[in-house]
């Protein structure tokens, strides 16, 4: 059946998200190497497209932070290698406006760097690759759930949109907003924004001037990605300063 198939795929795809849909960032360099001349045929416009698209790029990330931060521990994580993992379904907080809150900002994320490129077309095409990528993994997630909580996840899916987040009917989560889950989980996501848009940067650089630069602003916010990645990935690998566990109280 085409569900199963899609579940085989998604197996597959959902031990190595966070690496595949890295394919984009050569294709959008290579899109960029078409260019010979800034977005309305000045820097500044061009500036300007750069942070809008920066700005969207955080957007994504605050979606997942925020969703980070109301989860359950030991649901909404990063495994890979260990495979699926739930200890509890979540219907609360962002999960109570679309059921895969976390790829809606991955997605949002992937287009702000699609979107760098100045090619609609191509942040159309490479957006409606995602949404295909996401669908497989989401197939394969879901058939977990449906295999652990049953009932909950068919009630929970009849009234939640799966990737087109509902306007109204927000759910006050039971447990207390923790920073610390979020920031222990999406520096990363952060320090990768800033990275591949500053690659992008120098390489529409290159291409339109003949030489590989960046603006400064992408200099200072490039050493300050470098530095908080360094700090956070000390404080995450060697202290408990970013544990979470006595953030994880239910609210009144």
């Amino acid at each position: 059946m085409l569900n199963d198939e899609m579940c085989r795929h998604g197996k597959f795809l959902f031990r190595y998200r966070s690496y595949i849909p890295l394919i984009l960032v050569p294709l959008g360099i290579l899109q960029l190497s078409t260019y010979k001349a800034y977005v309305g045929g000045m820097h500044d416009y061009d500036q300007i497209w750069d942070f809008a698209c920066l700005g969207l790029a955080f957007i994504g990330s605050a979606v997942r932070f925020i969703t980070i931060g109301y989860a359950q521990s030991g649901t909404s994580g990063r495994n890979t290698a260990d495979g699926q993992v739930a200890d509890a379904l979540n219907t609360k907080g962002m999960y109570s406006l679309v059921r895969h809150p976390l790829y809606v900002g991955n997605i949002i994320m992937y287009a702000a760097a699609l979107l760098f490129t100045k090619s609609l077309w191509f942040a159309l095409a490479g957006s409606l690759a995602l949404v295909l990528y996401y669908e497989r993994i989401i197939a394969t997630e879901e058939q977990y759930l449906r295999s652990k909580f049953g009932v909950a996840l068919e009630e929970w899916s009849r009234k939640t949109p799966c990737l087109i987040p509902r306007l109204r009917g927000w759910v006050r989560p039971t447990l207390r907003f923790s920073f610390r889950a979020g920031v222990r989980s999406e520096f990363y996501s952060i320090v990768a924004i800033i990275a591949v848009l500053y690659v992008m940067d120098s390489v529409e650089h290159y291409f339109v001037e003949g030489r590989i630069r960046a603006d400064k602003e992408w200099n200072i916010l490039l050493v300050f990605a470098v530095a908080s990645f360094i700090v956070f990935r000390y404080l995450r690998k060697h202290t408990s300063i970013l544990d979470a566990k006595h953030e994880r109280i239910e609210t009144a």
